[in-house]
């Protein structure tokens, strides 16, 4: 019975880290894997880009060659009727007063990424790693389980022998 107990033992201690799949809730009372709770307190912002000058400087050659795009090409296409209207020097207004709001909104939008993506990846990362993690898990208990009930095992005989001959 000892040796048995210990395995079980075991046995549930690796299926308490790694289920239920999904949080469950009853009555108020929320039920989840240990690694749920790992990932939500998980620093993923310490993994997410950084918004500052030097980042919005180095995707302004990419930002101009679209906005260069934009102008001569999707517009003529989109709107005939309006690029008759704009000239040269009017693109090269438009366009730097597109880059001055672009480097206004390029740290929101960055950081607004990152939360979504640390979101994302909350929400996501438990349910996957529990399904990568469980099966190699089952499996590297085995040795402690076997250990656990010859432990318990010897644990049993001794309790049982000492119960008799005393």
């Amino acid at each position: 019975m000892s040796g048995l107990f210990g395995w079980i033992l075991i046995w549930l201690l690796a299926k308490s880290l790694l289920n239920p799949t999904n949080p469950l809730s009853f009555l108020g009372f929320k039920w989840e894997p240990a690694i749920h709770t790992f990932i939500s307190h998980f620093p993923f912002e310490s993994f997410a880009p950084t918004p500052n000058e030097d980042a919005y400087h180095a995707i302004l050659p990419l930002i101009d060659e679209k906005l260069d795009h934009f102008f001569d090409k999707t517009i003529k296409e989109k709107l005939p009727m309006i690029s008759m209207f704009i000239g040269d020097k009017t693109v090269v207004q438009l366009k730097a007063v597109f880059l001055e709001e672009l480097a206004s909104l390029f740290p929101q939008i960055i950081q607004q990424f990152s939360e979504n993506a640390k979101k994302e990846m909350t929400r996501t990362l438990a349910s996957k790693l529990i399904l990568v993690l469980k099966p190699i898990v089952m499996k590297s208990i085995k040795p402690l389980q076997w250990m656990a009930f010859v432990i318990g095992f010897i644990w049993g005989l001794m309790t049982v022998y000492l119960i008799n001959h005393i």
